[in-house]
């Protein structure tokens, strides 16, 4: 036996290795249960739009991944990486209790409700960031190396595990928790969906401290990080201010206050993060996941029936650790080896392909959301669109010699006509009532005035204002019937004199797990309103009406009508642009691309990045690609705020984006190239090659 292998029989497994794990398995499960619901909570408790909930929580995920850089410089230079876990770590468990405890703050102001839910967000991002850097990092440092490189290899593979376990298990549990529960006289219970993740951040941070005794605790040294920055923003000064500036590579400036190997490797490393320019689109549409897609999951039928179980909106996120890790496991069998057949092999040739499939990813979600959202009659040019309805249980015949138009309107039915109109045109109208109407005199004629107006749809409806009074009302202002972004249906209900908007009438969901209903006071003043997908009973004075339920579909725009007939109420429900309520499992094809993009991304950026920068300088490369990250965060922030109206129109200029950064890629993968360096020239064409791989540009 030599002596190596005699020591490594020695050198037992370190026992502080699961704490270590353990406490990232914690971690994992805080973070992602926290981020699965996110964005609903900022919609639905805290009454963000689509629009802003997207920016805050892309703000987040933006600042999340900023954090690791100055957390790894904390760590290598002043604190080392125990006492910045440690410290970073209670700010991350303080800034869950703190969103736990907006999530549970009725007795404020919901202004004061969004500061308190933003702290809390902002003390996460900053203590998940900071420690990301240091953990895995620091078991590494608990093994001697190079004699416990195989024992090395198998922690890598129990964190990797214990991020996908944790991951895994709060993506599912953290929905069930905000839906299956009831609190604080809500349908949902998000104190309860963060203050599990709460726990088990504080879990986290026991189990670590725990291990203190057992830990090998490097002293900070040499910060990498912060003398690359400084060698590149010196050479730049120098090179700036200089009047002789150095006529070679301008790095060459930091001579001097840089050493040579310093300089030479910030040039590597330069010539490296050239192609990380390439990332941030790609993490762009990878994020979206628990946002925008989530948003769209909102708008879908969830239900499995044979199951007696709902998917969740949020709950879709399940499938990226589930499908992750067993993509993961089974590419090196049989993707990896398939690729290779085909010609890719070069790392930038996988990652143009991530970029095709997440391209896919994207023109699915499009094309998902564009049925979604249906039809949607657009009034032409130069005409305007007028409805009628009629709030009598009896027919009205219409005639008007303006709009060309003889024809009656069912009792309680509707009727619309588009007129050719150059701008604004009131016209004059006739209504007549049939003998079975029992309010009018016989052949009673009502004439009376219409406005249309160009590009708009103006309705009116026909009631008694008072017993003995008719009028053809106008409702509330001209409808374009455009429809939002986020494809929420719109609902407005019209009634006559026998109701008053204070009545005690209220639509109520028929799930029995939601507590969602709607007052008839949130429709004074008769124009629409957003509601909520689903289906809804009528409750007059706390007794359910007889009457089948009102199914709201998204993407639709409902005019619900309410008529007495002394003691039965007469109720009709009229559609305009319907959409489409379809299957939640509809998401599947767009998440697997987006999953199979991201597991090749992520193994083909790691093995790229440490295969080709200098061993001195690995720590700085892996922190400017997990800025990449944040920058693409920081690409969705912009875009939203620039709010582009049709969600789908996002979805293929996103696609358009990923393509063109697909082009890049395919254009480094050609650039870049393996060369062969030779010991010296004169004995190039004498002696057998020694081959080195070298990443250059072209």
């Amino acid at each position: 036996m030599d002596l190596v292998s005699g020591q490594n029989e020695k050198l037992k497994y370190p026992k502080s290795i699961w704490f270590i794990v353990l406490n990232e398995l914690c971690e994992r499960f805080t973070y992602y249960g926290m981020r699965t619901v996110l964005v609903l909570y900022l919609t639905t408790i805290l009454k963000f739009d689509g629009e802003d909930s997207t920016i805050i929580y892309h703000s987040f995920v933006f600042l999340a991944f900023f954090m690791p850089l100055p957390g790894a410089i904390l760590a290598d230079s002043y604190w080392g990486k125990f006492k910045t876990i440690m410290c970073l770590s209670v700010v991350y468990a303080l800034g869950n209790i703190v969103l736990t405890g907006s999530s549970m703050a009725d007795m404020f102001s919901l202004d004061v409700q969004k500061i308190i839910a933003l702290l809390g967000l902002f003390l996460v991002s900053v203590g998940t960031g900071g420690i990301k850097p240091c953990v895995f990092t620091f078991g590494g440092d608990q093994f001697r190396l190079p004699e416990q490189e195989k024992q090395l290899l198998h922690y890598t593979t129990k964190f990797t595990f214990a991020i996908n376990v944790g991951a895994l298990f709060s993506t599912f549990l953290t929905p069930e928790l905000r839906q299956s529960v009831h609190c604080l006289g809500r349908d949902t219970c998000f104190p309860l969906a963060f203050g599990v993740p709460a726990v088990l951040m504080l879990t986290a941070i026991v189990i670590f401290v725990s291990g203190k005794n057992m830990y090998v605790k490097k002293k900070p040294e040499h910060n990498v990080i912060g003398r690359t920055f400084g060698c590149i923003f010196y050479a730049l000064r120098t090179k700036m201010t200089s009047r002789v500036p150095c006529q070679s590579h301008w790095l060459d400036n930091a001579k001097g206050v840089y050493t040579e190997a310093e300089i030479s490797d910030t040039r590597t490393a330069l010539d490296v993060i050239s192609v990380f320019v390439a990332y941030p689109v790609f993490w762009s549409l990878y994020e979206q996941q628990g946002s925008k897609w989530t948003l769209q999951a909102t708008l879908m039928n969830g239900r499995v029936d044979f199951l007696d179980w709902t998917i969740k909106p949020d709950q879709m996120q399940t499938l990226v650790p589930l499908f992750g890790l067993t993509f993961l496991v089974l590419f090196d069998v049989a993707l990896y080896p398939l690729l290779a057949k085909v010609g890719i092999r070069k790392p930038l040739q996988k990652l143009t392909l991530s970029g095709v499939l997440a391209v896919i990813a994207f023109v699915i979600a499009a094309i998902l959301q564009f049925n979604i959202f249906g039809n949607t009659a657009e009034i032409p040019s130069g005409q305007g669109l007028l409805n009628i309805y009629n709030g009598f249980d009896c027919k009205v015949f219409v005639r008007s010699r303006t709009l060309h138009v003889q024809d009656h309107i069912g009792s309680l039915e509707m009727i619309n006509v588009t007129h050719t109109v150059l701008s604004r045109d009131d016209v004059l109208i006739t209504l007549e009532f049939e003998p079975e109407c029992p309010f009018v005199p016989e052949k009673y004629e009502f004439d009376t005035t219409v406005t249309i107006i160009e590009g708009e749809e103006n309705s009116y409806h026909l009631v008694n204002l008072k017993p003995n009074t008719i009028a053809l009302k106008h409702v509330g202002v001209g409808d374009s019937l455009v429809k939002e972004k986020f494809g929420n249906p719109n609902l407005r209900i019209l009634i006559d004199y026998t109701f008053d908007f204070d009545d005690n009438i209220t639509l109520t969901s028929a799930d029995q797990n939601s507590l969602i209903s709607y007052r008839l006071s949130q429709f004074r003043g008769m124009n629409f309103n957003a509601v909520k997908v689903g289906k809804y009973n009528l409750v007059n004075n706390g007794k359910l009406l007889t009457i089948a339920p009102v199914d709201i579909i998204p993407a639709t725009f409902y005019t619900l009508t309410l008529q007495r007939n002394g003691d039965k109420m007469d109720v009709r429900l009229f559609t305009e642009n319907e959409g489409n309520y379809i299957h939640i499992l509809w998401q599947l094809p767009q998440y697997m691309c987006m999953i199979i993009a991201d597991v090749i991304f992520v193994v083909t950026t790691l093995e790229f990045s440490f295969t080709e920068a200098p061993i001195n300088i690995k720590s700085f490369i892996s922190a400017v690609s997990l800025l990449t990250t944040a920058l693409g965060n920081l690409l969705v922030v912009i875009i939203s705020t620039i709010s582009i109206k049709n969600q789908a129109h996002e979805y293929l200029l996103y696609s358009g984006l990923m393509l063109a950064d697909t082009l890049l890629l395919a254009y480094f993968s050609m650039v870049y190239r393996s060369k062969t360096t030779k010991e010296t020239n004169a004995i190039a064409h004498t002696t057998e090659n020694k081959k080195e791989e070298i990443t250059v540009f072209d």
